[in-house]
């Protein structure tokens, strides 16, 4: 049986929008979960006394099998593993901060966990983004007015490159897509759709295509497609320029937007360390990857 849960999401160094995508793509890959509704971004100053950067916040309503303490482990997980939290300072600036505000109607009074956060109603920065996307809004209203910190909605003037087929988009070597329903129902930047593949002159659909031990692009078919993704690297580099983007949400494994992990050339499914070749390209121009 799944479980509805509150999470409050915070940051405020290095590239807080980046770390916060970043943190609902791991978020919505964990076992039997789904990301419902997220907020909209505010602008708030920091909680405690310790001179830092204003915040990041927002709030994400999640549906999830994951019992209380098998969430808070794997919260702890993307924020130290994946995302390399330090906590260095209490109250101090972070790249990122997940806290369980509620779960159902559950009470948890432990050393490890509180639910509901026992700090929730004095907090601005949980207190409004929880109120966009709460089902109950009288477990939000009566504290609004005693909750303490500045807070703003944030404003959206960034735009984000996005591999069209995570939006839905029939572009993928075989004429389908990879629809995530994150990127197209949830966030409200402006997304700006690539494919680098058909940038770079390929059809719809093509045989697919994996970059071998020499670095060449070849296709299923022996051709030789390596001229093609570099064209359509540059092509892809020059729009977010046009766009003033600085984060790119690519899809993962595949030859010319995959990070990380890319196929090994055998077409076998394996997989390596590696990038694609528009990623590598991105990434020498210091844009913030998400793979997806």
């Amino acid at each position: 049986m799944n479980s509805i849960v509150y999470l409050s999401l915070g940051s405020n160094l290095d590239n807080p929008i980046y770390n916060l995508i970043q943190a609902f793509e791991y978020i919505s890959k964990l076992k039997n979960t789904k990301i419902l509704k997220i907020s909209d971004f505010y602008k708030t100053e920091p909680y405690g006394d310790i001179e830092q950067d204003n915040f990041i916040n927002c709030c994400i309503k999640i549906e999830t099998s994951l019992l209380p303490f098998e969430l808070l482990k794997e919260i702890n997980i993307i924020e130290e593993d994946k995302m390399k939290r330090k906590r260095d300072i209490k109250w101090g600036p972070r790249n990122i901060d997940i806290d369980i505000i509620f779960y159902d109607n559950l009470k948890i009074e432990s050393e490890k966990l509180t639910i509901p956060h026992k700090e929730y109603k004095k907090r601005n920065f949980v207190l409004y983004p929880l109120l966009d996307i709460i089902d109950n809004k009288n477990k939000i209203i009566p504290f609004l007015k005693q909750a303490k910190g500045e807070i703003k909605k944030y404003n959206y003037p960034k735009k984000i490159l996005i591999s069209s087929c995570l939006l839905g988009n029939n572009c993928k070597y075989n004429g389908g897509n990879n629809y995530r329903y994150l990127y197209s129902k949830l966030l409200k930047f402006e997304f700006i759709k690539v494919c680098p593949e058909t940038f770079g002159g390929l059809k719809i659909p093509r045989p697919p295509a994996e970059i071998q031990k020499n670095n060449k692009v070849i296709d299923k078919t022996g051709k030789d497609v390596t001229s093609n993704f570099i064209n359509g690297a540059k092509e892809t580099l020059n729009i977010a320029h046009k766009n003033n983007c600085e984060i790119a949400i690519l899809k993962s494994k595949s030859p010319s937007c995959g990070y990380g992990k890319i196929y090994d050339g055998s077409f076998t499914g394996n997989l390596i360390k590696g990038n694609g070749i528009t990623t590598d390209l991105l990434l020498k121009e210091n844009f913030k990857i998400i793979s997806s």
